[in-house]
């Protein structure tokens, strides 16, 4: 059976227009170059789909049966055109994201909402992983997009900026050495214990990195895996720690902590767009980049 999409829409239009002429003239084709179309497509179909009345041709209700069933496949193939012409647009399709805690915390959903609220066809997919996880799940295809603080060493990505934050030192509201301080140097950090995020992380990695260059090696009571632990731990007294100041804006303005300036070191870092570089994405994933760039 060789049955042909071009068949089912003549049959489909001579139906919808109830003339061969107009239905010729919709498609853009000959009338006899209909009648073609619907005698190929009788004859795979077995069954008469039309026959003469008054010296012209009309379906028979076998024809107007099997037209509603190709009225039916031609919709589905219009949805399926003007879909894929969205894909193509980046209007349609998963958006597959693997961000860093502060940046999937913070500023991702924001920029997802906007996003999705102009793209109702895009169904988003976010994993939140530190910056060595995001970075290795692009490498591997996991994830079309990484977005990570700081910087990124690894070969084989594209990295370029998008925004950026703050780091801030918070210690405890009371009850600290530093508590009632007002300011402190780098190198009197060195005394104080550290709550801080694991090994990996970007938070972790930006402010112990401006430490250490600055010759101290922050002591480090605990390892957490979110900033919201790590308020909480210095809240409890078990240190002091230094977190986006996106993560500690409601702790402060509670007054659970407090943010204490260091005087020589800056704390300002780049958030990044992570991409493979040898690797093309889809075209959501670049209206969603456009998007975030802007």
């Amino acid at each position: 059976m060789d049955i042909t999409l071009s068949q089912l829409e003549s049959l489909r239009q001579v139906a919808k227009q109830r003339s061969f002429t107009k239905a010729a003239r919709a498609l853009r084709i000959t009338q006899p170059a209909v009648s073609q179309q619907l005698a190929a497509l009788q004859r795979s179909l077995e069954i008469r789909l039309m026959e003469p009345q008054r010296g012209r041709p009309q379906l028979t209700q076998a024809g107007l049966f099997v037209a509603a069933r190709a009225e039916r496949i031609g919709q589905q193939i219009d949805a399926f055109v003007r879909e894929v012409h969205e894909y193509a647009r980046g209007e349609r399709g998963e958006l597959h994201v693997a961000a860093t805690l502060t940046i999937g915390s913070y500023v991702l959903p924001g920029a997802l909402r906007a996003f999705c609220a102009n793209h109702p066809g895009v169904t988003p997919n976010v994993e939140i992983v530190n910056t060595s996880a995001v970075v290795a799940r692009v490498l591997a295809g996991e994830t079309g997009i990484g977005l990570v603080e700081g910087g990124v060493d690894e070969t084989g990505v594209d990295v370029r900026r998008f925004g950026g934050d703050r780091l801030v030192l918070i210690v405890p509201a009371s009850g600290h050495p530093l508590s009632d301080a007002t300011s402190i140097t780098a190198q009197a950090l060195a005394a104080y214990a550290f709550v801080s995020r694991e090994a990996g992380s970007g938070t972790r990695d930006h402010g112990y990195e401006a430490l250490l260059r600055r010759g101290v090696t922050p002591p480090i009571a605990i390892e957490l895996p979110n900033g919201e632990a790590i308020v909480c731990a210095v809240e409890a007294g078990w240190g002091v720690a230094i977190l986006s100041e996106l993560a500690v804006e409601r702790a402060l303005a509670m007054g659970s902590v407090r943010a204490l300036p260091i005087d020589d070191l800056a704390l300002d870092r780049d958030f990044r767009i992570v991409t493979a570089h040898d690797r093309a994405l889809p075209p959501v994933a670049n209206a969603f980049l456009a998007t975030l760039e802007r």
